[in-house]
């Protein structure tokens, strides 16, 4: 059964909490450290060729229109300050503007599978949501005799963290130059402490900040489930 990504503003938009207090303090800016708990979800997978026909947001897009749309819903409901929604806001919002954007999925895992044994083969970060027109270089790849046979996957993950007892996803982290920054130190991350074979950059390299990095699958694979990168 295909599962539909979680929406990061679902909790707030369905009133089963408040809204962080970074989307109405003007002058939050977040700081990434070691002590950042950071969770990645294999949300979405498709079978490599049929890449483009996965729900691809990058983070670029995702970025501005999470901003957009609390902006808009702000202008709805005189404000976010205090974080709750009541019922009747609820409604104006969702009615005129509808429920919150698709979430970010900027990393990517592309696999291979032989004798039921799947294999991370690379790991990626895409910025842009069209990252995958035209194709990859790492397709090509694929194509060397060694991987005849294997069943060649993509999965699409969503990068959270957690701190201060609160759950943040990437596309909340502000400003927008501090959100793609910290994509590139998790993607060296999770290179660093897979070591996929086709990776060539940061399989070798400490990220600029290590963190404690636990993976879980959501989708009807067994690959990367419930497993933890150290650095």
């Amino acid at each position: 059964m295909e599962r539909k990504p979680f929406l990061p503003l679902s909790s707030w938009i369905n009133r089963h909490s408040s809204i962080p207090v970074r989307f109405y303090d003007g002058d939050h800016i977040d700081i990434p450290n070691k002590d950042w708990g950071v969770f990645i979800g294999l949300e979405e997978v498709s079978l490599l060729h049929k890449a483009n026909s996965l729900s691809w947001q990058g983070l670029k897009d995702s970025w501005n229109k999470t901003q957009h749309y609390l902006e808009d819903a702000s202008e709805i409901i005189n404000g976010l300050e205090g974080g709750w929604l009541d019922s009747e806001e609820r409604e104006m919002i969702i009615s005129e503007i509808g429920l919150p954007p698709n979430p970010c999925l900027p990393i990517y895992i592309i696999t291979t599978t032989y004798n039921n044994v799947e294999t991370v083969q690379y790991v990626g970060k895409t910025q842009n949501t069209n990252r995958f027109k035209g194709g990859h270089s790492i397709s090509l790849k694929l194509h060397n005799p060694l991987y005849e046979g294997h069943i060649k996957r993509i999965y699409l993950c969503s990068v959270w963290f957690y701190f201060n007892d609160e759950y943040i996803a990437l596309e909340w982290i502000k400003p927008e130059e501090t959100a793609l920054n910290l994509l590139d130190i998790i993607e060296s991350n999770i290179i660093y402490g897979l070591k996929p074979h086709l990776n060539v950059q940061k399989k070798n390299t400490p990220p600029q900040i290590g963190f404690n990095i636990h993976i879980q699958n959501f989708c009807d694979t067994k690959v990367l489930n419930d497993e933890f990168v150290f650095n």
